[in-house]
């Protein structure tokens, strides 16, 4: 979380004083080390949906009842034309007859232009796809993408709209205008109610469609553009360059160009944030890109985080802009500032279509070679740059790591399914795109489709992607060896379709994820397990751009809190996740829903804590931690919460109400545990008053906890594993019960035939649990599973990252979700035994627990002293434990009890810094793993 903010933007003219060169306009002098912002927040100018003309409009209309009218080039109720659709009778068992009537209105008067019988269908209610455009001088209809009609008709200009009348009722969904350069208008999913642009209408409860029904008009009258304009301006350097910074931050994503290339690699950019609270710009530091004389600076935009993205994601709803500052500190001492305003001009780009779900188009022919140099001449389809409104949320400097694409990855497989079409497989499913190099004749295409999954013919599925049409387009200019790859979307993929008219084509594939460092490794003798590892290593980086989403191909990708929560310990293990679970910290410290999704805002604060010594982020949290605690405690007096998700996504048979499980216990415990939380915080604050109120506080959940749930004989609630698993793992059954709570989870394991039956969360504590009470064979065996439900049925279905569900294809769709992928902290701090014993890691302690058919363990994890090292391996009758203690730090050893007891050697030792290594006899484990195996 940032503790600093950036003034609002001002007036400039107000805070320096203009140069008088009018070329030179935007250029103030500054003070180089100063935060404040003088520069204005710039937009080009856009048509008005009244001046549209002759565009293509595409949309998706469902007749619920009677029919509907799709309304274009409206002017108003006396000028448009539409296309109405009305249902026949129907007689019992007869399917759906449905007429199309095209027609315009002039000056009030109807003409009725043709009209169309459609194909009967049994489907109901009747979907149907319409796409109308102008070519020459005829209107061409399209219906269901396989009838096409055509009627003479002129030109016609204006907005779109929609239209029932009496009984009828229709939904509308996905709204595509297209421009006669192929350029999109404007496009609308009708996910969000706030979003729809038009005058009546609601959101269908599936969120996907806008409704309108009885005597509705509903005319889309504030559109806001989907294009993707570029932005230029050039500036004179008199002096040589001692040190430039420049800030930038935009409504949508941008690409930062000076001097003709780009700033550095980062994409994606700026970070998503809930906006109207907090907008994180980035800083560069340009010195080494700028030279004395002419400069220039080139900004492209496109879309990203706009209105068509998911209505549960931080989105803006207003059109794209862009603030930049740039201070420039000179060799003679004087300073100057580069500003956005009015002197800045704006032109097209030859992106056509860019959207995160549904791809980008890019049109080579189009290129403006050199527009962001300063020698480059504009001609007369750059205009001015517009003063834009400035935003509601704080600008705060970005302190994240950046998204950035990763080391390419060559094809694995390719497979022609229909002549014309190559599929490649990549071996591996990432979050990103392909890059492709492609020689071809002018206007041809090359379009590439992605999916992470194929059909046994080698044809791509595009099941997972759900409503994200996941395609980019490139149209050649016809040049030898062009390249191309997007920069305004990203998919996720194995698996990508190539179709069109090249002649060669090669074709990599580009991960694309946050920058952040590999801070721990993990190997081990179990194939398998080792596999697992990976496949929760990709899931998490392929959910890792500016937020953690829950997935990465489908139309969703938001920030879900849930899904974070659960796999936090996991992302600290392997990578330093410092800076980028700061930002995260300051994204969700307003959430305040139950605990199994808002409780993040109170564990993660104390994860930074525990594991990189962050003592003043848990101080800065303190505040909103306990405001969330009282806020249950307000809400749920009885201290038992009866909302949330739950254990989410156990095994089921599919359906939205199967997706829930143990949600009141799960969420109970969950509340518990974060008010344990806030009471050590307390005392580490020396907040003494604090500490004891949510001390008490929390033995009072615990007890309601076991009053609503305990039964006996260590028995909680249904008895099921994650019934069992949420007291043990939290650190809620008293003592004497707990040898019997972890009796009753090994038989609830027993009784699913040794698989899991766990969601998220139980998943996450699974391994801990039973390897903390002896059942560590177990945890393994249940790791191992090649059947349904487990990991390992997974990989023996190919998987390489994890799945949403624990079935192929259930009602969810996603197979690269990481939110089970919390288990693998189980990898280090059992398999391996790296635990924190303080803060930070300066004291460490090392408690491996060693399965029976586990032959070997490898691990390393890097902390603020250096890396810690542990490796154990059975070899001739012995295991041998070698660990690396690094400077600055002490480590407590603690070796298995049954071994060391057998060999009548001490269990505990106390390691100083460097290498140390132990040998001790395997005999009494293999023979009590033995037994307890059969």
């Amino acid at each position: 979380m940032t503790s600093s903010k950036a003034a609002k933007p001002q007036n400039s003219t107000k805070v320096m004083k203009k140069v008088q060169d009018s070329k030179e306009m935007g250029e103030h002098k500054g003070i180089f080390t100063s935060d404040q912002w003088i520069a204005k927040w710039i937009t080009r100018s856009t048509s008005l949906p009244q001046d549209w003309t002759s565009y293509q409009a595409e949309v998706v209309i469902t007749v619920e009842e009677g029919g509907a009218a799709f309304l274009f080039g409206y002017q108003d109720e006396d000028h448009h034309c539409g296309i109405e659709l009305s249902e026949g009778d129907q007689k019992d068992g007869a399917a759906q007859q449905i007429f199309a009537y095209i027609f315009r209105i002039e000056s009030g008067v109807r003409d009725t232009l043709q009209k169309i019988i459609l194909p009967a269908s049994q489907n109901q209610p009747e979907h149907i796809t319409l796409k109308v455009t102008k070519e020459g001088g005829e209107w061409e209809l399209t219906l269901n993408q396989q009838y096409t009609y055509r009627c003479m008709a002129a030109d016609y200009q204006g907005t779109v709209g929609f239209r029932t009348t009496g009984g009828q009722k229709a939904v509308f969904r996905d709204l595509r205008l297209t421009g006669k350069d192929g350029r999109m208008k404007y496009s609308n999913r009708f996910y969000d109610p706030k979003t729809t642009h038009c005058t009546a209408g609601a959101i269908h409860p599936s969120g996907n469609g806008l409704v309108v029904e009885g005597d509705m008009l509903s005319i889309c009258e504030t559109p806001i553009p989907v294009d993707s304009p570029l932005f230029r301006k050039t500036f004179d350097i008199p002096s040589s360059l001692l040190q430039a910074r420049l800030r930038i931050y935009s409504i949508g994503w941008y690409e930062l160009r000076i001097n003709g290339v780009r700033a550095d690699t980062r994409v994606l950019a700026p970070a998503n944030t809930p906006y109207p609270c907090r907008m994180l710009y980035d800083t560069y530091d340009v010195t080494h890109l700028l030279h004395d004389g002419e400069n220039a600076l080139g900004v492209w935009l496109g879309n990203g985080y706009h209105f068509n993205y998911s209505r549960w994601g931080w989105k803006w709803n207003r059109d794209k802009a862009f603030i930049m500052q740039l201070d420039l500190r000179l060799e003679d001492g004087s300073t100057r500032t580069i500003i956005t305003d009015e002197s800045w001009s704006s032109a097209a780009s030859p992106i056509l279509v860019n959207d995160i779900y549904d791809g980008e188009t890019y049109d080579a022919r189009q290129m403006r070679l050199g527009w962001d140099e300063s020698d480059f001449l504009e001609d007369g389809d750059w205009s001015m740059a517009v003063i834009a409104d400035p935003t509601v949320g704080e600008l705060e400097p970005n302190h994240q790591p950046p998204v950035i694409p990763f080391d390419p990855i060559q094809p694995v497989a390719m497979y022609n399914p229909v002549p014309g079409v190559n599929v490649y497989d990549f071996g591996q499913n990432m979050a990103g795109w392909v890059r492709i190099q492609v020689t071809g004749q002018s206007g041809s295409e090359v379009r590439l489709r992605y999916s992470e999954l194929v059909d046994e013919q080698g044809n791509i599925d595009p099941w997972t992607n759900r409503n994200a049409k996941a395609t980019d387009v490139y149209i050649l200019n016809g040049e030898e060896g062009e390249c191309y790859e997007p920069r305004f979307t990203y998919h996720g993929f194995r698996y990508v379709e190539v179709s069109g008219e090249t002649g060669q084509l090669s074709i990599q594939a580009v991960p694309v994820h946050a920058d952040v460092e590999q801070a721990g490794t993990f190997e081990c003798s179990d194939q398998g397990i080792n596999r697992l590892y990976s496949n929760i290593r990709w899931s998490y980086l392929n959910n890792l751009v500016s937020i953690p989403t829950d997935c990465c191909q489908r139309d969703e990708r938001t920030p879900c809190l849930m899904d974070s929560a659960v796999v936090e310990e996991a992302g600290m293990h392997q990578f330093n996740m410092h800076r980028y679970y700061r930002k995260w910290l300051g994204d969700i410290e307003d959430s305040m829903t139950n605990p199994d999704w808002s409780g993040d805002k109170v564990s993660l604060p104390w994860h930074l804590y525990m594991h990189y010594n962050d003592l003043n982020t848990l101080r800065k949290s303190y505040p909103f931690m306990k405001d969330y605690i009282d806020h249950l405690n307000e809400r749920w007096p009885d201290h038992e919460v009866k909302d949330g998700f739950g254990d989410w996504c156990p095994p089921n048979d599919d359906g939205w109400e199967n997706y829930f499980h143990e949600v009141e216990l799960v969420n109970t415990s969950i509340y518990y545990k974060i008010t344990s939380i806030v009471a050590e915080t307390a005392a580490i604050l020396d907040i003494h008053a604090d500490r004891d109120y949510y001390t008490e506080l929390a033995w009072q959940i615990n007890h309601a906890f076991h009053r609503r749930w305990y039964s006996g004989e260590g028995v909680y609630g249904s008895g099921s594993q994650t019934a069992q698993l949420m007291p043990l793992a939290l650190g809620m059954v008293p003592e004497e019960q707990r040898v019997f709570a972890v009796d009753r989870l090994v038989q609830a394991i027993a009784e699913k035939g040794g698989h899991l039956h766990t969601g998220i969360y139980g998943t996450r504590y699974l391994m801990d649990v039973l390897a903390d009470h002896g059942h560590i064979d177990v945890a393994l065996e249940l790791l191992n599973k090649k059947e349904y439900p487990g990991f390992g049925y997974q990989i023996e279905r190919g998987a390489t990252t994890l799945w949403e569900q624990w079935s192929e294809k259930g009602g969810m769709h996603s197979h690269d979700h990481a939110m089970f992928g919390g288990i693998s902290t189980s990898f280090y701090t059992r398999l391996a035994g790296i635990r924190a014993d303080s803060p930070g890691y300066e004291r460490i302690r090392i408690e491996p627990v060693i399965p029976s058919k586990l032959d070997a363990v490898r691990a390393s994890l890097r902390t603020a002293y250096g890396a810690i090292e542990v490796a154990w391996k059975k070899e001739h009758g012995c295991l041998h434990i070698q660990t690396v203690i690094p400077e600055g730090t002490a480590a407590t050893l603690v070796l298995p009890h049954d071994l060391v007891t057998a060999a009548k050697q001490p269990r505990v030792h106390e390691l100083n810094p460097g290498r140390h290594s132990f040998s001790i006899s395997c005999e009494p484990l293999t023979k009590n793993t033995v037994k307890e195996s059969t």
